[in-house]
């Protein structure tokens, strides 16, 4: 994107180690629709979307349970992003303006904040080795995602032409020891990533899937929704410092 936007939603790469001496097959055709896609987000300066995700996780019973999480984004490139999400357990913000990243829980009505670098991937970078964390899905932002993608990933293949959500997209997987990722990318004009679907091989194949949609590209966004503004009754639990 424009000034390195990036977003949350994801975490392939941290899954993602490759297998020594093995063989890579690589679709050109999947490369082709990656680069596309990175253009296409490129040509971005502000955007803002949904993405509703389904993740498997073992109960106490060792059987499968499915928690769901609805999330709302909006960002400007290069260091503004507010990320709202909503899940059963949970209703919290995150709030970005450049300097510092705030955390606000809307059920415990109290925040936290940190003081963050001057761009979104550094944001990201930093809160993930220093507060460990994670950002899903970011991975589909970053300059580098295709670059990244061959050098983790054994496999990665064009299967075809898929319908979701009566949307024509191109179906792309890749996969190494640890992971296999499908991924569905619009075939329309702009070639966004529409849902993407991660099998955790040895983790009993637990699967994470994430939803895109209500994309709006290049919007008019207010620096104010931006910064955070306490309500008068909440709580500033924390102000965190770095690891040294």
């Amino acid at each position: 994107m424009k000034k390195y936007i990036t977003i949350f939603v994801l975490s392939i790469l941290p899954y993602a180690m490759m297998a020594q001496n093995k063989e890579k097959q690589i679709d050109l055709d999947a490369i082709l629709l990656f680069d596309q896609m990175g253009e296409a987000i490129g040509d971005l300066s502000s955007v803002s979307f949904h993405l509703s995700t389904t993740n498997e996780v073992l109960n106490a019973d060792k059987k499968i349970e499915t928690e769901y999480n609805e999330c709302d984004v909006k960002m400007v490139g290069p260091d503004k992003m507010v990320v709202k999400q909503h899940s059963k357990d949970k209703h919290s913000a995150y709030y970005y303006n450049g300097e510092v990243i705030t955390y606000y829980s809307f059920k415990e009505n109290n925040y936290i904040t940190v003081d963050a670098p001057a761009n979104i991937i550094d944001m990201i970078d930093f809160m993930h080795d220093n507060f460990s964390m994670d950002f899903p899905a970011a991975d589909f932002f970053y300059p580098t995602f295709t670059d990244d993608i061959i050098e983790n990933f054994n496999s990665i293949t064009y299967v075809g032409l898929d319908l979701l959500g009566g949307e024509e997209c191109n179906l792309v997987k890749i996969e190494n020891e640890n992971v296999s990722v499908t991924i569905w990318i619009s075939a329309e004009a702009h070639t966004l990533p529409k849902q993407f679907e991660i099998t955790y091989k040895k983790k009993d194949n637990l699967k994470f899937k994430g939803t895109f949609s209500d994309w709006q590209l290049n919007p008019e966004l207010h620096s104010d929704i931006f910064q955070f503004t306490p309500p008068a009754s909440a709580r500033l639990i924390s102000v965190l410092i770095a690891q040294s």
